[in-house]
């Protein structure tokens, strides 16, 4: 693996996410920016999807298909194979996990209900066991109109009652699109499938600060700390397929 391998995956990967922080000295914000019921929020919403609880596993199966052909009569390579990703992803959710004890940072919805006088202040809010929230969150969004906040929205946001700092999603995503841009590189598989990949991975970034779960610096921190886990994991396989 040569270091232009490594800083292609990181240019494509974090330097579209770092542009997203670029419009605060313009007091730019992307929440709430979309119309929340319309096409574009439904279409985030589908990318968020895409790493979450059941789409991350279709991602996984999806994208190692596509790499792992080279591999497929070696059962001792794919076992390591497995054992990189899910050090990689394990790393990442606990370094998430780890980060939202410590920064306590509230999530732009929570302050944006806040200032519509639909939740009490986030000390408060945060103060509270998670089923509290959700059900602080869920009398707050009640009384507002589907073309304010749509159904699908409401339910995700009270499945999203943690802390803001990092980003889950996007660690997510940018660790598995380290991880396969990576071995696509590795094995001069299509630029096209590299770029979809990063696109991808940029898009599901997007898709939560559009939706109201996340600020830039959390996606930005998520992006590094993804793209370190997923090259890590990556260079291990690599060197390991070179033995």
């Amino acid at each position: 693996m040569t270091l232009r391998l490594l800083f292609t995956v990181l240019a494509i990967l974090i330097l579209p996410v770092a542009i997203a922080s670029m419009g605060y000295q313009w007091h730019w914000h992307w929440f709430p920016l979309l119309d929340l019921d319309d096409t574009p929020a439904l279409l985030a919403y589908g990318l968020t999807l895409s790493v979450g609880k059941i789409g991350i596993g279709m991602t996984l199966v999806c994208l190692s298909l596509l790499v792992l052909h080279r591999w497929k009569h070696r059962p001792g390579l794919l076992l390591m194979f497995f054992f990189c990703l899910m050090a990689a992803l394990g790393s990442a959710f606990v370094t998430k996990t780890l980060a939202k004890q410590y920064f306590k940072e509230p999530r732009p919805y929570v302050l944006w209900l806040t200032e519509k006088g639909r939740l009490a202040d986030s000390d408060r809010f945060y103060a509270q066991l998670p089923a509290i929230r959700e059900q602080w969150l869920a009398d707050g969004l009640s009384s507002l109109p589907e073309r304010q906040v749509p159904g699908w929205l409401k339910l995700h946001w009270r499945d999203e009652v943690s802390y803001s700092f990092p980003s889950g999603h996007s660690i997510a995503a940018m660790t598995i699109a380290a991880f396969y841009c990576l071995l696509l590189l590795y094995r001069r598989r299509s630029a096209w499938l590299v770029g979809a990949l990063a696109t991808w991975a940029v898009a599901v970034c997007y898709s939560r600060l559009l939706l109201g779960l996340h600020w830039p610096v959390d996606i930005l921190a998520s992006s590094v700390l993804g793209a370190t886990f997923g090259i890590l994991g990556a260079w291990a396989f690599i060197r390991w397929d070179q033995r």
